[in-house]
């Protein structure tokens, strides 16, 4: 676990501390994102946090994850990698958000402490595919079906919805002749 008191880090003033270490996330990821993520092999971090003369720390860390994710479609796992650049800033007070623009990643410490594992996981998490598919799934194995239903690709759904309308349309044209008074009747 990698926690940093705000005490700590005033130490870092002159010259910043340097990070490389890998983190074991696996616990943190159990309780808080287990849906999203099965597996962490690897998360290294590397980089810089430095304290400034007005206590305001700055956190510009390089991390490099190896995880292991559910597909989207059938919740196999799927290997998957990334390398995220985070550069945060973090006050002690909520009133000094203010002296920002919106833009900037600026948060306020938490009990006066910088929590690294915490920081890294939700920088993970925000960068995660929205879709993750195995390699059977993207060369296009058949969508997952069961009794009386079946998932479809938006373009089998267009085609489908392009007939229905063409058979309504046909169905119009075609009037039971038992019926071609009414037709006169509305008309």
């Amino acid at each position: 676990m990698m926690k940093y008191a705000k005490q700590q880090l005033i130490k870092y003033r002159q010259s910043p501390l340097l990070v490389d270490q890998d983190l074991d996330l696996q616990n943190l990821i159990d309780e808080r994102f287990s849906d999203l993520i099965i597996n962490a092999r690897l998360v290294h971090v590397q980089g810089t946090i430095r304290m400034l003369a007005n206590e305001e720390i700055v956190m510009a860390v390089t991390v490099k994850a190896d995880l292991t994710l559910p597909s989207s479609r059938s919740l196999e796992p799927v290997d998957w990698s990334t390398e995220v650049q985070i550069h945060e800033t973090y006050v002690t007070t909520a009133e000094e958000l203010s002296k920002f623009e919106e833009d900037e990643a600026v948060f306020v410490l938490e009990n006066d402490s910088l929590d690294i594992d915490q920081v890294v996981l939700d920088n993970i998490i925000a960068v995660l595919p929205s879709q993750i598919l195995t390699a059977a799934e993207e060369e296009g194995e058949s969508l997952p079906a069961g009794k009386d239903w079946q998932v479809i690709s938006e373009a089998d759904f267009a085609v489908q919805q392009d007939e229905s309308q063409e058979d309504a349309a046909k169905e119009e044209k075609t009037l039971d002749p038992r019926l071609s008074k009414l037709d006169d009747f509305f008309k």
